[in-house]
């Protein structure tokens, strides 16, 4: 019952935010892309390993990469340390309702990435929040019917994925973009 009210309530607020947000979107290429937001689920160590490695291959590949990933427990570990480019949150930086506090995450959604990269498969109301406040160019992420507005291109994952499959699709799906 409780869960229900705050599922609710966290829903009407998400779609207020949905409809504030009225950032210009555009598609580029591959090659255009100069800065990527991921946000993921870090509560995993392995999805948390997996993200590392990624990014590190965007890196090389002359991509500026900005991470954000949520820890669902009700502190940061301490090995999670936030970095330059590298930020995490908790539970703690939740609403009742479970929608993250905007001073939380600022710094992430006011960032113009070229592309957000939503690598999460579930409806985490605090992740899809993240995504619907998101100041860049173009969200991409999984489909999922009640949250068509936080995302600019979705795809349909039939079934759960990790985090490197979901972003080997992402960047195939860039790669085959052609904006020239």
């Amino acid at each position: 019952m409780v869960k229900d009210i705050k599922k609710r309530v966290a829903e009407t607020y998400l779609s207020t935010l949905i409809k504030s947000n009225k950032q210009p979107r555009k598609f580029s290429s591959f090659n255009q892309i100069k800065t990527i937001g991921i946000l993921f689920d870090a509560t995993n160590e392995t999805t948390l390993a997996e993200i590392k490695t990624l990014s590190k291959k965007l890196k090389v590949l002359g991509k500026e990469i900005y991470t954000l990933g949520f820890v669902d427990k009700k502190l940061l570990p301490t090995n999670l340390e936030p970095h330059t480019k590298e930020h995490y949150y908790c539970r703690k930086d939740l609403h009742w309702y479970g929608l993250p506090l905007k001073d939380s995450i600022s710094g992430f959604t006011n960032e113009p990435f070229d592309y957000l990269l939503n690598l999460y498969t579930n409806d985490n109301l605090s992740m899809v929040g993240v995504s619907a406040l998101s100041k860049a160019n173009c969200r991409l992420g999984t489909f999922h019917r009640k949250y068509t507005g936080c995302y600019d291109f979705m795809i349909n994952d039939n079934g759960s994925k990790s985090a490197a499959e979901l972003l080997d699709t992402y960047i195939l799906y860039l790669y085959k973009l052609k904006n020239e």
